[in-house]
């Protein structure tokens, strides 16, 4: 109860009450109400087994309940082994905590079973020793950002090497590239190395070159003896077939490697513009419908300017062998691009008798067609 006394002020002689109110007991009350929670979750799960579901429905109507009984039943459930006066000490919230997730705190349960006294305190303690400590899983790299529109782009980490920084300035100055095009020239030649396409010289085959280049020598040699004006003109005309080769085999020489250098610059950028689309195609509306259309034009008519030979593998090299970019190719496609398409499972099959897995990633239409003319010994259409 509340105690109150009057006090006359210094200007007259209206009084000023003062009213003081009883200490409050704050663990005691909550105790209570950790009892009446209990109580009324037993009584409501012996209601709930001795009527039946239809009395036990008119019950909770009765009260104005809907579905509030589940999280008191399952306090009954929970703590079925223990009486009201056992857990009066636990805060409310703190009940209902382990009643909701009574399997992942079971045993914690099962030790306040054994508890003499069971306290506020001594819960938090084994809740916090029960949970285990949590790692933290490392964020995934990624390169890719987005621009103001929307567009996606890569964006290199600092490189921390000198020395990478240093070769990299040198071939931008002797070269007059900028770093992105070194970047994805050096992106290029590594996919090719995953890929398999570079192949290193063997110790065998640098023998080979070696008793290759004797022989040069005792011909050079040999040759000593002729007119020196041969000598200039067969040393011009070697100059020229040498040049000539490498012109040809579009091949680049370098610490006994040899890279085929089909796979450029411009295809590794269609190659990740399209697989851009691939990974966004739910975004794609008719804003960008014209965008991909020109991107799958760019696409046909890369492959087409190389040798029919080539082709296959151009393509493959843009598609990464991704059926869902086959789909956005074909789907995509506009009428000047039918024709080449039209010449596909030529392609396929051409590759397939060396690499039976090429039929496996392009579908069922084209599998067919190709495995067609497979069987009728079909050759290449012009393209």
């Amino acid at each position: 109860m509340a105690g109150s006394c009057s006090l006359r002020n210094k200007q007259g002689n209206l009084p000023m009450v003062i009213t003081t109110l009883k200490q409050h007991n704050l663990p005691e009350s909550l105790g209570k109400a950790t009892s009446n929670i209990l109580h009324n979750a037993f009584y409501l799960a012996k209601q709930k087994l001795e009527l039946s579901s239809k009395a036990y429905k008119q019950l909770l109507r009765e009260w104005g309940w809907e579905k509030e009984d589940h999280k008191y039943l399952k306090v009954a459930q929970t703590f079925e082994k223990f009486s009201p006066l056992d857990l009066a000490e636990i805060e409310p919230d703190t009940l209902f905590l382990l009643s909701k997730q009574n399997k992942k705190y079971a045993s914690i349960i099962e030790q306040l079973l054994d508890m003499g006294s069971i306290t506020q305190e001594k819960v938090r303690q084994l809740i916090k020793l029960s949970r285990k400590p949590r790692t933290s899983k490392p964020e995934k790299a990624s390169i890719w950002r987005r621009d103001k529109n929307g567009k996606r782009y890569c964006q290199v980490p600092p490189i921390d090497d000198e020395h990478t920084g240093v070769a990299l300035q040198q071939m931008m100055d002797s070269e007059g590239k900028s770093a992105q095009q070194i970047v994805a020239e050096a992106v290029a030649l590594r996919q090719a190395l995953i890929e398999g396409r570079l192949v290193v010289v063997s110790d065998s085959q640098q023998e080979d070159d070696v008793e290759t280049d004797t022989y040069s020598e005792k011909k050079s040699h040999q040759a000593e003896s002729q007119d020196s004006g041969d000598a200039e003109i067969g040393n011009c005309l070697d100059e020229k077939l040498v040049s000539k080769s490498v012109s040809e085999n579009y091949a680049v020489f370098s610490d006994n490697v040899i890279f085929n250098s089909t796979t450029t610059q411009e295809t590794a950028s269609l190659s990740a513009n399209l697989l851009d689309v691939v990974e966004n195609i739910m975004h794609i509306g008719s804003e960008q419908f014209k965008e991909v259309e020109e991107l799958v034009a760019s696409i046909v008519n890369f492959c087409a300017s190389v040798p029919i030979s080539e082709q296959w593998k151009v393509f493959t090299d843009i598609t990464k062998r991704n059926s869902f970019a086959l789909a956005v190719i074909i789907g995509y496609s506009v009428k000047e691009n039918k024709k080449w398409l039209s010449n596909l499972p030529q392609l396929i099959a051409d590759a397939a008798i060396t690499n039976p897995i090429e039929l496996e990633w392009v579908g069922n239409r084209l599998r067919t067609e190709a495995l067609l003319l497979m069987d009728d010994g079909g050759v290449y259409l012009d393209a």
